[in-house]
């Protein structure tokens, strides 16, 4: 008997077996490498640039190369927690971020920006890098009425589209009093084929609060008097990033829209 149940029992054992092996086992991580997100010490830095000069609660910062005069440029390091010092002409600060207003004089300048980083180094990940970094940025200060690289012809689209269409922009004096325009503030917008359909908004006060590289719609008045092409035109935000790739958020009224017809749309600039 004994040996009978041992014949009947071999198979069953081997079947066992057999699917066991089969079995998804599970898989083996190798540990996380603890370098993968390490990095050597950096004084890498960001320059942005305020759209207006007011409360930084209503304002909008943009990143940037060179700035407008009459603005303030924002820098801040890239590297926390380390020893800082600045070099801005002949101011020196040693906070991880500074400000500096550059008032009218400083237009036409390029202007070298230096940042000295100290800190302790990874040197199990680095055994090279010593926690010293240095590094200078050139950035210009421009006329306000240097409005050259937001001007022009872009072709743009909204997301997920095929069907482009070019607009153009063209800053111009803004109207100091009624009929009267300024001397120095560029900041009155043209803006041709806004609707994608011909529409053209020229020649009257639609001025944009601005910086080198943005703008959107600010203080309305009709200055400029009435211009009933521009269908109640407002410019949410409009920048020009440092690849020189367009977001542009707008919307407009048509007279007899039921409704606003809001626009977002990315693009390049044509010329």
């Amino acid at each position: 008997m004994k040996t009978l149940l041992k014949f009947l029992l071999l198979p069953f054992l081997f079947l066992l077996a057999l699917f066991a092996c089969k079995k998804e086992q599970p898989e083996i991580l190798n540990a996380e490498d603890p370098c993968d997100c390490a990095s050597e010490v950096s004084a890498d830095f960001e320059i942005r640039e305020a759209l207006n000069n007011g409360a930084p609660s209503i304002n909008m910062y943009t990143v940037t190369d060179d700035i407008l005069a009459y603005k303030t440029a924002y820098f801040k390091a890239k590297e926390a927690d380390a020893e800082y010092t600045w070099y801005i002409g002949a101011d020196i600060e040693t906070d991880r971020e500074t400000a500096k207003f550059f008032p009218g004089q400083w237009a036409g300048s390029v202007i070298p920006i230096t940042l000295v980083v100290e800190k302790e180094p990874n040197t199990i990940c680095f055994p090279n890098d010593d926690g010293y970094d240095s590094i200078t940025k050139y950035m210009g200060v421009h006329s306000f009425c240097d409005s050259s690289i937001m001007e022009g012809t872009f072709r743009v689209a909204e997301e997920n589209s095929i069907d482009s269409f070019d607009i153009v922009f063209d800053l111009e004096l803004a109207y100091a009093a009624p009929g009267v325009l300024s001397n120095s503030n560029c900041s009155r917008l043209d803006f041709y084929n806004y609707d994608r359909n011909g529409s053209n908004c020229v020649g009257y006060d639609n001025v944009m609060a601005r910086n080198y590289r943005a703008f959107r719609s600010g203080i309305f008045s009709n200055w400029g008097g009435a211009s009933h092409e521009c269908g109640d035109l407002l410019i949410k935000k409009c920048y020009l990033d440092l690849n020189n790739q367009l977001f542009l958020s707008y919307e407009y009224w048509h007279v007899n829209d039921p409704e606003a017809i809001e626009l977002n749309v990315n693009g390049r600039k044509l010329n």
